[in-house]
């Protein structure tokens, strides 16, 4: 397995990365499903398993990025501050989720929810930014670079 270097994301990372946004496509999705239509309410299972997927992997991806820091490509303190931030959000999503079915109040676990999709909205927007100004960036996270 290749590991993360300041040219690329190692094979690790990238699969963390892509199994996730994967993962959170589905959450996102089931949500608004459910929400939308009573009778899809049967998702509601499926959503929580991959919500404790997501909460185990969020962990592995959080202790990884800490660990291969110094390794990690390069990028501007605005997009450390943004990927934190996602990292934050990417653990306390599930664990409100956790917490939802203990103690029914659910209401912070669908704002920050929504916070993480918006904070990825504006990820995938940074990518067609620095894709625009010619600093393509995708092939960082495909291995290509």
């Amino acid at each position: 397995m290749k590991p993360d270097i300041p040219q690329r994301y190692g094979t690790t990372t990238r699969f963390l990365h892509w199994t996730m946004a994967t993962c959170y496509l589905f959450m996102f999705a089931t949500a608004i499903a459910w929400n939308m239509d009573e009778s899809l309410k049967f998702l509601t299972n499926p959503h929580k398993a991959v919500g404790f997927l997501l909460l185990i992997l969020s962990a592995w991806r959080v202790m990884r990025a800490i660990r291969q820091s110094s390794n990690r490509p390069v990028g501007s303190m605005a997009a450390k501050f943004g990927h934190w931030a996602m990292y934050l959000l990417m653990l306390a999503v599930p664990v409100t989720g956790v917490m939802r079915q203990i103690t029914q109040e659910g209401q912070i676990h669908g704002v920050l929810a929504f916070s993480l999709l918006f904070l990825s909205l504006g990820h995938i927007g940074m990518v067609v930014y620095h894709y625009i100004k010619g600093e393509s960036v995708m092939p960082r996270m495909f291995g290509r670079a």
